[in-house]
């Protein structure tokens, strides 16, 4: 069993659906867990995949819980002030 395969099933067990870099907001899924950025850093955090409104997803771990559709929607909506 390696690295990526132990992190993987833990998230998996404990619900979460990525990793995601607090500061930079790259984020990764299950799937492609420790890939994008070349390796997991070492301050990325358990994530959830948020769907955006344009059908792409996002990772955050600005939630301590699997955000319910209310709290997606208030997400959006700081996001989009956020980026204008």
């Amino acid at each position: 069993m390696d690295v990526r395969t132990i992190v993987a099933s833990y998230l998996e067990y404990h619900g979460f659906d990525g990793l995601c870099h607090p500061d930079t907001e790259c984020g990764c899924g299950l799937s492609d867990l420790i890939g994008p950025c070349e390796g997991a850093q070492s301050d990325c955090r358990p994530s959830y995949r948020i769907p955006l409104r344009n059908g792409e997803t996002f990772f955050t771990a600005d939630f301590d819980h699997r955000p319910t559709e209310a709290e997606i929607r208030d997400y959006w909506k700081k996001l989009e002030e956020r980026n204008g």
